[in-house]
């Protein structure tokens, strides 16, 4: 595995210092049963497990300046003061005019036909700035959220649904959940895990930490520049030491725009069709507050900011809220995540200035009398791929490029999921496609 940076994980990127502890990316899962949880325990992590606190189930949404939790079920819908009560109403009609549709749809056009439009707009519109920071008229329910399609083929009504979901997440065991030491544990341990498992035993050092050099499989400060075939078969990976690798076989798990460039002279139409992928940057501001910062508790799991908001910011996790033993008591941990589709400026914008917007609005939205303690400010070029209408149609397209390059497979929250547990449970598949070639 040859890997850019110092750390191993990518995206997935862990900070501990001083007694506070966050992740830049995804902070948890969202899992049950299934390959998520085959995978921890392979690595022996059960014990690192740490569950989300009950008061995180609570969810807010910043609308018309000030914060509102979201809905629970029927009896928290109807006093939902960011909808009109004719918006409201025509949810709990939902059961009685719901019908099934078999074309693609955008999640706006898919959400307005349940639960109408002004719902889809407050709500989902909302939810896909959250998870995406996309539009939500242009993104894919079938690919962006295939559970959707799914309450409805099989029930539907997302009503009927829900209810039905509701029993099977609980038969399942699904909850929010990440490890003690933060994401980055789970990547610590698959590097240790394959390089324990290397001729030499791992002789190059833990990677725990980003401290380490790798081992015998997992190499840090090893980018790579260019993928060449050679003619005997299987590539030839260059880095800018020098340091030419060889292979059979080539996963490229990074984003589509990096693989665009070290397939382009090996496979033009590939690298065309990987850049059709529109990809989202992030900005990031965490801070530290004393918990009297704020003239109004904050409580859940966090909010995320209405598209009709007139502020640059796509939402805020309350991280000690969520988590035990994410920040020392008397602290109240709060990570703003800013930027998004469209918002090629993010990361332009001075560390002074991303803090400054995220500073306003929290102060919109819980009201400071003080300013944080500690502050910590990342970007991530890149970060948000957008699954827009006919996203099905590019991953096909991808898929039968690679065809050109016999061995090499494309891996990442691009293609088949963005949830870490989705790649996860597409890795199966990837490895079988692999494999399978060299079986016959």
């Amino acid at each position: 595995m040859l890997e850019a940076s110092d750390q191993v994980g990518g995206q997935l990127r862990t900070v501990d210092e001083d007694g506070v502890r966050f992740d830049w990316a995804a902070n948890a899962f969202r899992t049950g049963a299934g390959p998520t949880a085959d995978l921890v325990a392979r690595l022996g992590l059960e014990d690192e497990r740490l569950e989300a606190k009950k008061a995180a189930s609570k969810r807010f949404i910043l609308h018309g300046g000030r914060l509102h939790e979201l809905p629970s079920g029927p009896g928290t819908l109807l006093s939902f003061r960011p909808m009109s009560l004719k918006g409201r109403l025509r949810i709990a009609l939902e059961p009685l005019v719901a019908r099934r549709v078999p074309d693609e749809e955008s999640v706006f056009a898919y959400a307005a036909r349940h639960i109408g439009a002004e719902a889809a707009e407050v709500l989902l519109g909302t939810m896909v700035r959250g998870v995406y920071g996309g539009d939500v008229r242009r993104l894919s329910v079938d690919a962006a959220f295939p559970v959707m399609k799914t309450m409805e083929r099989d029930h539907r009504s997302l009503v009927v649904a829900a209810i039905a979901g509701a029993k099977e997440r609980k038969r399942v065991g699904k909850t929010t959940w990440t490890f003690r030491g933060g994401m980055q544990q789970l990547l610590y341990a698959l590097a240790d895990d394959l390089n324990a498992g290397a001729p030499g035993d791992g002789a190059g050092g833990s990677t725990e930490g980003g401290t380490g050099g790798g081992g015998d499989v997992v190499r840090l400060h090893a980018p790579v520049s260019a993928l060449a075939r050679r003619a005997e078969g299987g590539y030839t990976l260059t880095t800018p030491h020098g340091d030419d690798e060889t292979a059979d076989a080539v996963v490229l798990a990074v984003g589509p725009q990096v693989a665009r460039t070290l397939v382009a002279d090996a496979a033009p139409d590939l690298a065309d069709a990987l850049e059709a992928i529109p990809t989202g940057h992030l900005a990031i501001a965490t801070f530290a507050f004393d918990d009297a910062a704020f003239e109004r508790p904050a409580e859940g799991y966090g909010f995320l900011v209405a598209p009709s908001e007139p502020v640059d910011v796509l939402g805020a996790l309350f991280e000690s809220n969520i988590f035990d033993d994410r920040a020392p008591a008397g602290t109240t941990l709060v990570r703003v995540i800013m930027g998004g589709a469209g918002r090629d400026d993010i990361l332009a914008k001075d560390d002074a200035s991303l803090r400054e917007t995220a500073l306003g609005v929290l102060d919109q939205a819980l009201g400071l009398r003080e300013a944080p303690k500690r502050a910590w400010t990342w970007r991530q070029p890149y970060a948000i791929p957008q699954y827009e209408l006919g996203h099905h149609d590019r991953v096909a397209a991808i898929e039968g490029h690679l065809a050109a390059l016999p061995g090499v497979q494309v891996a990442g929250n691009a293609y088949r999921g963005v949830a870490v547990g989705a790649i996860v449970e597409d890795a199966g598949g990837l490895a079988e496609r692999i494999v399978a070639p060299a079986r016959g």
